[in-house]
């Protein structure tokens, strides 16, 4: 299905504002519709739609108002944003309909139950279309389109509107992204004068850094999905299993210059775990959009680009839980009236487009009802059969050293509907010990069986070799955590009780009150919290440079490994009963135990009053942000620190570093590459000799070798293919088989170096979202983590980029006269990769530890 109406009008008239002799609502709405007068019209609240850009305190008191004055609505909410603001969806259907809308909800979840679905009458059965607007805070004609079919569906009177609500139920989620859409528009409107300016040039059109597209922490929502690791996508994806919609549309904007496109996307590129009907639907969905886009004279095109391969976008995550997920893209404005090649766009005009295209889904999915009520029953009733027939028969996964980070693995699988079940007998696979207590089932038959699939397997092949997000997300090597599949055999009697709540460790102090130390291991996601919590306290906390065994209160001994954290009674000043109620509470906010040893001498290892037990200074942590850095980058580092560690970071710009009180911090953090006077830099390269630990992490790296502070070698890159049979027209889809668009690679660490602290194991997934490589120089002790010479685990990768990074650098530690650490890959990946960020926040804590010139730089 491609079609694109070639119109003239659209280059001159379209574009352009509405008109003053112009009704705005006959601009917007179909003609001949009629409303119900004592709705008040959008417009009621200070201004009409599209003539300034709404705020999200606007936008959601305009729902609210019509589920105030109108039987027909309900406002439900569904969680709140970082910022507080109310996340909801206005759930629209006949007043008969409201009546029974619990009964009607029930029901219709039973059409995703395979157990029970084969019973359900779905020739009366009401559709559910959920409508979303704006998960991109800055591509708001979507989140004002919203205001524009709320006012049409609560107010719209006649035949064809009470049809709508007899045979639907529309949820209306007026701004997926509040913190974003509320930056983007105060942005917009500021700069808004009485006469629009149409310059692309201006102000108006670019926002300041980190712009309003993510959202509070600068991370992209729209890629949240899967991950789940923010409140607006907890919420949203609760309310859709709340709700199980059958259709699922996705509002967003793209460049000026563009037109409009619908869904289906390139069809080589959708996700193999998804039935072929679910695209039929789609396409047959689509003729209705090419309809209404055709009806007002509007350019558009579909099936030449984005793709529904990366199960965790807006519109795709509906495709893999029985839903029909349409993504819309229209030309962006990003403010009022703006020059393109044709002429100019206008706000409105945008606006119209996403209001259209909401009407045609909600039609097609009238027509269509009984077909896509019928989908999602055969799609759970057909997910059961593919998992009996199928060799795999479940997963099995152990929590192991690392019971923080396994806990939020299966708190991740809960959130999706997943079954997870304790393993009820012990196995042994592949070297790796998997014993009730310590390990998980998630077994293949179950209805969310292929996003199980999607969440457990590995994929090295591939249909089409271009992505437009990335290539794998393999969950368990995420939270590095041992795992296999198992087969039929394997599989027999393996589940046990079911897991209904993420089973997070509650912390524990053990001792007698008498105790000569208190030990931690470093192995748990959040024992850095922990370290933070006491340091914070005023406690001295020192760390072991090798392992040891120790003597219990109880008499017992037990092992600890590198990176043990120890606090002595006798080098804090405070007494006993006092120290132990700060390290209680550590344990129990962090989940970890914290020992009692009842003396310093070791039966193996280093003694407790060892020169291997080094004192730590709590980390005061500064972050360059704006000018040249990556906002994403920056923003899971921030993220890392502040939600997950409860650890202030001050967020400074390249500017303020000139006169910025340096000596307040004892790490600083590049994640980018910014423009710095040659007496800032000096400046920096003062702090960092006189003890501070500079931090390049990504491109922040770029910086620290064009400045001097380290020698980055990177491995040059791989070409397309430059044969002289390759078309011109080829020559996007080459470069693109040459990126690494999201890829798992194997890598080898050395748990004894202070950079790989809390490791129990010799190797370590890594998730790389770029090409670049990084040669290995100088001793072995300066590069800690390294790719393996085959290190292709999950994902797309060429083979000649396989080799360029095989046995590159992940993590160097560079020689000099102070602690320049470099993280090259994103270690922090989408705050998903709890696995690589142990390496990032023990640069953050343990980079003191490093020894320059001796140990680690000979």
């Amino acid at each position: 299905m491609k079609r694109m109406l070639l119109s003239s009008v659209i280059l001159i008239v379209s574009l352009v504002s509405f008109s003053q002799d112009r009704p705005v609502l006959e601009y917007y709405m179909p003609a001949g519709a009629d409303f119900d007068s004592s709705i008040p019209a959008p417009g009621s609240f200070g201004h009409e739609v599209g003539e300034w850009h709404v705020t999200h305190d606007k936008l959601v008191g305009y729902m609210k108002l019509l589920e105030s004055l109108s039987g027909r609505a309900v406002w439900e909410e569904y969680g709140r944003s970082w910022e507080g603001r109310p996340l909801g969806q206005l759930i629209i259907t006949s007043e008969k309909n409201m009546a029974r809308l619990e009964e009607i909800r029930l029901e219709h979840l039973k059409l995703s139950d395979p157990s029970v679905s084969k019973g359900i009458r779905t020739a009366d059965m009401p559709l559910v279309i959920k409508l979303g607007y704006g998960v991109h805070g800055n591509e708001s004609s979507a989140p004002n389109a919203s205001l524009l079919i709320a006012y049409y569906l609560v107010a719209g009177q006649g035949p064809q509107v009470e049809e709508i609500l007899d045979k639907c139920v529309i949820l209306i989620d007026p701004s997926l992204n509040p913190d974003g859409l509320q930056r983007h528009s105060t942005w917009v409107n500021m700069h808004r004068g009485v006469t629009l300016s149409t310059d692309p040039s201006g102000r108006e059109f670019n926002e300041a850094w980190p712009g309003g597209r993510t959202n509070h922490y600068w991370f992209d929502l729209n890629r949240d999905y899967l991950m789940l690791q923010h409140p607006e996508s907890v919420g949203r994806v609760e309310a859709f299993h709340r709700w199980m919609p059958n259709i699922n549309t996705d509002h967003h904007e793209m460049g000026a210059n563009s037109t409009f496109f619908f869904q289906p996307g390139v069809q080589t590129r959708n996700n193999p775990v998804i039935p072929p009907d679910n695209q039929e639907l789609t396409a047959g969905i689509g003729n209705y959009h090419a309809r209404y886009l055709d009806s007002i004279g509007s350019l558009y095109y579909t099936e030449e680009s984005y793709d529904d391969y990366y199960l965790g976008k807006g519109s795709s995550y509906p495709d893999a839980h029985g839903s029909v997920g349409i993504l819309f893209e229209q030309a962006g404005t990003k403010g009022h009236l703006r020059e393109v090649p044709g002429g100019v766009l206008s706000f409105p005009f945008a606006i119209r487009n996403q209001f259209n295209v909401s009407l045609s889904s909600i039609e097609a999915g009238l027509d269509m009802r009984v077909k896509l009520l019928d989908m999602q029953r055969e799609f759970y009733l057909s997910a059961v059969r593919e998992a009996e027939a199928a060799p795999v028969k479940g997963y099995l996964f152990c929590a192991g050293d690392d019971r923080g980070a396994s806990a939020r693995f299966i708190e991740n699988l809960l959130r999706h509907k997943i079954e997870v079940y304790r393993c009820s007998r012990s196995l042994t696979k592949n070297g790796i010990s998997y014993v009730p207590g310590d390990s998980y089932f998630v077994p293949a038959r179950q209805k969310e069986y292929r996003f199980v699939r999607s969440l457990f397997e590995t994929v090295k092949t591939f249909a089409d070799t271009v992505f437009y997000d990335i290539s794998t997300w393999v969950m368990p090597m995420a939270f590095n955590l041992s795992y296999t599949p198992l087969t039929g055999a394997e599989a027999a009697g393996m589940t046990g009780e079911r897991i209904t709540v993420a089973p997070f460790p509650e912390g524990s102090l053990t001792g007698n009150g008498k105790d000569y130390a208190w030990l931690f291991e470093w192995s748990d996601t959040y024992a850095p919290k922990a370290l933070y919590m006491i340091q914070s306290a005023g406690l001295t906390a020192r760390v072991a440079t090798g392992p040891f065994t120790a003597v219990m209160t109880d008499g017992n001994k037990r092992d600890f490994s590198y990176g043990t954290i120890m606090i002595h009674q006798g080098e804090n000043a405070r007494p006993a009963g006092e120290i132990r109620e700060i390290l209680k509470k550590a344990a129990g906010e962090c989940g970890i135990t914290i020992h009692g040893v009842s003396t310093g001498l070791t039966p193996s290892g280093i003694d407790l009053g060892s020169g291997g037990f080094t004192v730590l200074t709590k980390p005061s942590v500064m972050l360059v942000v704006e000018d040249g850095t990556p906002a994403d980058d920056a923003g899971e580092i921030w993220h890392l620190l502040d939600v997950r560690y409860s650890m202030p970071v001050t967020l400074i710009t390249p500017s303020r570093l000139s006169s910025a009180g340096l000596s307040k911090y004892n790490v600083i953090i590049f994640a980018g590459n910014p423009s710095l006077s040659s007496y800032a830099t000096d400046r920096l390269r003062e702090w960092n000799r006189s003890g501070g630990t500079l931090i390049g992490y990504r491109g922040g790296n770029r910086w620290l070798a064009a400045n001097d502070f380290a020698e980055v070698s990177y491995i040059e890159s791989a070409t397309p293919d430059k044969s002289p049979e390759r078309q011109y027209a080829e020559r996007s889809v080459d470069r693109a088989k040459q990126t690494v668009p999201g890829t798992i690679f194997r890598a080898r660490i050395d748990i004894s170096h202070p950079l790989c602290y809390g490791y129990s194991s010799p190797y370590l997934p890594v998730f790389k979202t770029d090409a670049s490589a990084v040669k290995v120089t100088g001793s072995s002790y300066n590069t800690p983590v390294k790719y393996t010479s085959d290190p292709l685990l999950s994902g797309y990768c060429s083979k000649e980029n396989i080799e360029r990074i095989g046995n590159s650098a992940v993590v160097s530690v560079h020689q000099g006269p102070g602690r320049v650490i470099s993280i090259y890959d994103d270690t922090n990946f989408r705050a998903i990769w709890y696995g690589t960020s142990k390496l990032f926040i023990n640069a953050v804590f343990l980079g003191q530890v490093l020894r320059q010139e001796s140990r680690y730089g000979e």
